[in-house]
């Protein structure tokens, strides 16, 4: 725990923040009997083989901490939290998944607030470390409450403390979530590249049969590149996320061919075809040093959010042109319905979406990590009358 919060709650004489009560909730006896001697010499251990029984229990006991499956009849574990949350918001939850249940992961980060997500089978420290950090949380987040509620008229010097007590929490919760990225990413990139290998493969055989016409071989280069540039791109993001720091590489090329590449790996999307596209680019735009790859990555999510924001016929444009500064702008601009006011904030965060279940949040967060990778901004504006418009601004070679 940190000391200077430690004495600052001894100063106005709060204690007792933490009951040790964990809570164990799997609809397997089996689980429930392997989990609890691993808990039982730090915690009191309560134990539930359904949601509705977990949530009596909840309702009555002094709780720090819900363990609990996701997979159950009746109750999911995130709904279980979500329920609990509702009453109880100061207790942590954690829930036992697997990297594979991605859409569990992102509604118990969006809807549950879970602390965190443990794969089974796992270790039995993998289980007490995760309490030790869910302890520590809840103390944290039950002491910046009890101090808020004493120091509401205090002066500017305490206001301080609990912003940076706040700050602490977010830093906290962010680098959980970052970790659940790299888990993520390391298992979709692994299986990527051997569907990759056989698809090279493919390739080589479909172009080498001179039966086959040259609109269908440019298709298939076309696919398999922009395949190629999503897994590139998802190996970034599990750098970022273990290392905080992004691999770019350096070479000069022509703005321009960010758009043309991006349009080109569109290319086959049918729904595309269906939107009234419009291309604008200045030409002898100056050149830029950067990742040519990673950045045709984050145009192609540009231009793909913007052909499910808008319906047949709407019109998207995609324009290239010099900024004001000497820099190079690339922006999408639709004609959809824009983006929500209650998100354009936290646009550009990991797992906000405006897409409900569809998304999973992680393409303008990509998108923001590469474009300031590239020392570069990405910024959002609502459309001219309706819309949304996204904007990329990349320092030229001069700049650079």
């Amino acid at each position: 725990m940190d000391e200077s919060l430690n004495s600052l709650l001894r100063q106005y004489g709060i204690e007792n923040l933490l009951t040790k009560g964990v809570l164990i909730v799997d609809d397997d006896p089996l689980n429930l009997v392997v989990l609890a001697p691993i808990l039982e010499k730090d915690y009191v251990v309560f134990q539930a083989e359904s949601g509705q029984e977990a949530l009596g229990i909840a309702k009555t006991k002094d709780l720090d901490i819900i363990i609990a499956d996701q997979r159950m009849p009746g109750m999911t574990g995130v709904e279980l939290l979500e329920a609990v949350n509702k009453e109880k918001p100061d207790i942590a939850g954690i829930v036992l998944t697997a990297y594979t249940d991605a859409p569990a992961i992102i509604a118990a980060i969006n809807r549950a607030r879970a602390f965190r997500f443990l794969t089974k089978p796992f270790e039995p420290q993998d289980i007490l470390l995760a309490c030790a950090d869910a302890s520590t949380f809840v103390y944290q987040r039950r002491a910046i409450r009890r101090l808020v509620q004493i120091l509401a008229q205090r002066n500017e010097a305490l206001e301080k403390a609990l912003n940076e007590l706040k700050a602490m929490q977010e830093r906290m919760l962010h680098m959980e979530r970052l970790s659940t990225i790299g888990k993520m990413s390391s298992g979709v990139t692994h299986d990527m590249r051997n569907f990759l290998s056989g698809l090279v493969y493919l390739e080589y055989e479909l172009c080498s049969k001179p039966e086959i016409g040259d609109d269908v071989k440019d298709t298939v280069r076309v696919c398999l590149a922009g395949l190629k540039n999503l897994t590139s791109t998802l190996e970034a993001m599990g750098q970022f996320a273990r290392q905080g720091t992004m691999e770019i590489s350096e070479k000069l090329f022509d703005p321009r061919d960010i758009i043309n590449e991006a349009l080109k790996v569109m290319r086959p999307d049918a729904s595309l075809r269906k939107r009234a596209l419009e291309v604008k680019m200045d030409q002898n735009l100056p050149s830029i040093v950067g990742d040519k790859q990673k950045l045709v990555q984050v145009m192609v999510n540009l231009i793909r959010n913007a052909v499910q924001a808008t319906k047949e016929g709407e019109r998207i444009c995609v324009c290239a042109r010099a900024g004001s500064d000497g820099e190079v702008v690339l922006s999408v601009e639709d004609e959809g319905q824009g983006v929500p006011v209650e998100l354009r904030e936290r646009l550009f965060e990991p797992f906000v979406s405006g897409k409900g279940e569809r998304g999973m949040g992680m393409g303008l967060y990509m998108a923001k990590l590469i474009v300031e990778s590239h020392k570069g901004q990405i910024r959002y504006a609502p459309g001219e009358g309706k819309g949304s418009r996204f904007e990329i601004v990349l320092k030229t070679r001069k700049e650079v």
